[in-house]
């Protein structure tokens, strides 16, 4: 029998009222939270300034920042240390990774149109195609150089043979997946978003995502639960098709009437906002992932107006502030002097 393993927090509180058994979170949580972001976004932008004349995108810049709160950084400065590392620093950020991530990962569905996926032409199913199929040949090669260079005796152990057919789709899946939203704004960078070039490119990166997710969902439960991980893919696919074949129907003329009219308002984004996190709560209790149900409430919206509205009021919202706060979490797990210390590796 498999035994789990947790990790607990021994966290000291004093409750600020008789009703919640809880801190008050604007004297700890807010304050600290707000001194991650600053820091988060201010690093963040600095690298970005620094490396725009290599027109690297500005997610590259928020994952170098969030390499700058590793604990091999941020270790040799004892206060700040203490200060990021801090009970309430990792789990508050912790929890605004994730909804960083759900929120980029909706809106990166959000951005894709389904019809185009269903109806693309041959060159840019082409260029998917061999997108897939290659990451897929080098992932053989990349699990088989990993099992010869860590040696048995390593903290990273070689991977069990029942398990090195899930290290196998990890690396496929890790190689295969392109940003969407990343490709284009690096297209429109370049001015190749609207030419032949750029539209073949965005089409092939919506097979190669579609493709992703897939194996994401298959992925998932088959690696992280015991039992019968079959039932959590069986039941999520299930509540895929309900999305698109019963809540599509039902949201797409009222959204488009509502446009029409033009009597969306910015508040309204908060009903935006509740249909990605039911959708996630949804996908994440039948055992998948909540980044999952995001990308299919994202996928099911229709595209236009709407979309551009709701882009508009929350891109600049996700990608210069939950996105680095998602990277920061990252750092937080980072410790690359401990992998360069292991035998084989260096």
């Amino acid at each position: 029998m498999e035994m789990a393993n947790y990790a607990c927090y021994n966290v000291s509180f004093s409750p600020s009222n008789n009703i919640w058994m809880a801190d008050d979170i604007m004297i700890k949580h807010v304050p600290l939270l707000c001194l991650q972001i600053a820091y988060d976004i201010l690093v963040s932008r600095l690298f970005y300034f620094v490396l725009k004349p290599l027109r690297v995108p500005l997610i590259i810049a928020q994952v170098l920042a969030g390499f700058t709160l590793s604990p091999s950084l941020l270790g040799n400065f004892e206060w700040v240390f203490s200060l990021f590392y801090s009970q309430y620093g990792i789990l508050t950020v912790e929890t605004f990774a994730n909804l960083g991530i759900m929120y980029y990962v909706f809106l990166s569905g959000l951005e894709m149109n389904s019809d185009t996926i269903l109806r693309s032409r041959k060159k840019g199913t082409s260029i998917a195609i061999v997108g897939i199929v290659t990451p897929m040949l080098f992932g053989v090669g990349f699990l088989a150089l990993q099992q010869k260079l860590i040696d048995k005796n390593d903290v990273f152990a070689q991977t069990p043979k029942e398990n090195q057919g899930k290290a196998y789709l990890f690396w496929c899946l890790a190689l295969s997946v392109t940003g969407f939203p990343v490709l284009a704004r690096i297209l429109a960078n370049l001015k190749l978003l609207y030419t032949k070039l750029g539209k073949d490119a965005l089409t092939a990166t919506m097979l190669t995502d579609a493709y992703g997710w897939v194996m994401f969902t298959l992925l998932i439960p088959y690696s992280t639960r015991g039992g019968k991980p079959y039932l959590s893919v069986i039941s999520t696919l299930m509540f895929i098709v309900f999305c698109f074949a019963v809540v599509r129907p039902i949201l797409t003329p009222i959204i488009e009437h509502r446009t029409r009219m033009n009597t969306w308002r910015k508040s309204h984004l908060l009903d935006v906002l509740t249909g990605v996190f039911i959708c996630s709560y949804i996908t994440d209790s039948l055992g998948t992932h909540p980044i999952v149900g995001a990308f299919v409430f994202g996928l099911i919206l229709p595209h236009g107006k709407f979309a551009d509205m709701v882009l508009e009021l929350s891109a600049d919202f996700v990608s210069g502030i939950l996105c680095p706060v998602y990277f920061a979490g990252f750092g937080f797990r980072l410790n690359l002097p401990f992998l360069w210390k292991q035998k084989n590796v260096g």
